[in-house]
């Protein structure tokens, strides 16, 4: 049976471990909206959906960009004339969108909205 004292670190050390997260999962969005917003400006928002692949590795991936009034900015779909666009958006699902999902899990499965 563990001491108290141990109860307790490993408590303290899970709170952290959740604050942590929070944190992170915070700045995985902010840095994903940040970096749309470079290659398609006004962008405020993200619809994407989280799945699990082929391989059964879960994944985030971007459905449309919005910007401020609603209006779709890129959309998965139709794809963006502009080469930049495509690649901020490849480089937002496997750099940010990716690794907000395997920090939370479950909690970003299905649709979700960033932003």
């Amino acid at each position: 049976m563990p001491t108290q004292e141990l109860v307790v670190a490993y408590e303290q050390a899970r709170g952290r471990h959740a604050a942590a997260t929070r944190e992170l999962t915070d700045l995985l969005a902010r840095m994903a909206l940040a970096t749309l917003a470079d290659a398609l400006p006004g962008a405020t928002t993200v619809e994407a959906v989280g799945e699990y692949n082929a391989d059964w590795i879960p994944t985030l991936r971007i459905q449309r960009v919005l910007g401020r009034d609603g209006a779709v900015l890129f959309d998965v779909e139709v794809g963006h004339a502009d080469r930049g666009v495509e690649d901020a958006v490849d480089q937002v699902n496997t750099e940010y969108l990716d690794t907000l999902i395997d920090l939370t899990g479950d909690a970003h499965m299905g649709p979700v909205i960033i932003g």
